[in-house]
């Protein structure tokens, strides 16, 4: 189980404050003044069209009110990834000085360091949500960790993002991946039955119906 540290610790920066997450917060910018801009546009034809400068004003309210809300509810599903990471860390678009860390917010705000395996979202049965735990065979619980009832898609991208986090730490760390080992056990183990399985075949065919006639006839 991942060591829980309560508040965030010093030096762990949030996903949304990262350079990688810089072009969230300009879209968000963007997303504003777009809507701004056909709202605008919007009141000018309705108030072309029918001179009622109180409809035209209601329209482009309800324009923006309504893109805005859009915008900054796309926003919100990455300024709450519950992700940090330290200076060393890749999200950070830097050189490397020293070891990267990662730590995940539960769901009562306490942020964990996740420890050294992919995590998955699994439901609770207790609590509802979900918990968060390590992808392995016995999937031991690190935390519940979203109070979401369905695995949305919020949920999903927050899980990649972690999972991503996770993977580029152990690469700048030096850690292999154990993904990447369990697919070369794979395929060794692949290899091993293969050739077993050519040996065994190669045995049977020197059995062939000939051979068995000539045993038969001694």
């Amino acid at each position: 189980m991942g060591e829980s540290n309560g508040e965030l610790s010093a030096g762990m920066i949030r996903f949304i404050n990262t350079p990688i997450a810089g072009p969230f917060v300009r879209a968000r910018l963007i997303g504003f003044a777009s809507a701004a801009v056909i709202s605008i546009l919007l009141g000018g034809v309705v108030s072309a069209l029918t001179t009622s400068n109180a409809l035209a004003f209601s329209v482009a309210v309800v324009s923006f009110l309504a893109n805005a809300i859009f915008v900054l509810n796309r926003y919100l599903g990455y300024s709450s990834t519950p992700l940090a990471v330290n200076i060393n860390h890749p999200f950070m678009d830097g050189i490397p000085m020293g070891k990267a860390e990662v730590q995940v917010q539960l769901s009562n705000g306490n942020w964990i360091d996740p420890g050294s395996h992919r995590t998955k979202a699994i439901p609770d049965e207790l609590r509802g949500g979900f918990n968060l735990v390590h992808d392995t065979i016995d999937f031991p619980i690190l935390g519940h960790f979203s109070t979401a009832q369905n695995r949305t898609p919020l949920l999903i991208r927050h899980m990649a993002l972690i999972n991503q986090a996770i993977a580029l730490r152990d690469a700048v760390n030096d850690i292999p991946d154990p993904i990447e080992d369990a697919r070369e056990r794979e395929t060794k183990e692949s290899g091993l039955l293969e050739r077993s399985w050519l040996e065994k075949e190669q045995e049977i065919e020197v059995e062939s119906p000939l051979v068995s006639f000539f045993k038969r006839e001694k």
